[in-house]
């Protein structure tokens, strides 16, 4: 759990580029609006606890996104280029520890459920969706919160 807050503050930092907004990325940007919960994550190889997943929440509308993790509270905006493969996000947190970095991420939207994954700031886009020790890589899967 020590490592929660750089986890959750890269996933929202995580969450804005230079990507293109076609047709294309606005379809993908409205599939992503809305409430989400955490069901998995992982941080540098390791399991984020079943505590701190179940408080997780994720909250996107359009280009702008917000985590809340207990008192930990992050704010930002991310770009989709859904052309990309696998899918690219870029992010950029404008309330949190990590305010003002940019995060590169890829992602899979299945349904209800969506997989990001994130290096850590200044770091090269992942290429796959897969955590190891040492690369400071996040991955977290979330579900669609239910109404």
């Amino acid at each position: 759990m020590r490592r929660l807050p750089a986890t959750m503050i890269l996933l929202a930092g995580l969450l804005v580029a230079a990507a293109p907004q076609g047709d294309a990325a606005k379809e993908d940007l409205k599939k992503l609006e809305g409430s989400w919960s955490m069901i998995k994550g992982e941080d540098d190889g390791k399991p984020i606890s079943d505590k701190s997943v179940i408080t997780a929440r994720l909250v996107i509308v359009g280009d702008k996104h917000t985590v809340d993790v207990g008192t930990l509270h992050i704010e930002g905006t991310h770009k989709v280029d859904p052309a990309a493969k696998p899918k690219a996000i870029d992010a950029m947190d404008t309330e949190g520890p990590y305010k003002g970095k940019k995060g590169l991420g890829i992602y899979k939207l299945e349904g209800d459920t969506v997989t990001f994954c994130f290096a850590a700031p200044d770091k090269a886009r992942p290429t796959e969706f897969t955590t190891k020790s040492g690369t400071g890589m996040i991955m977290h899967t979330w579900t669609r919160a239910k109404k």
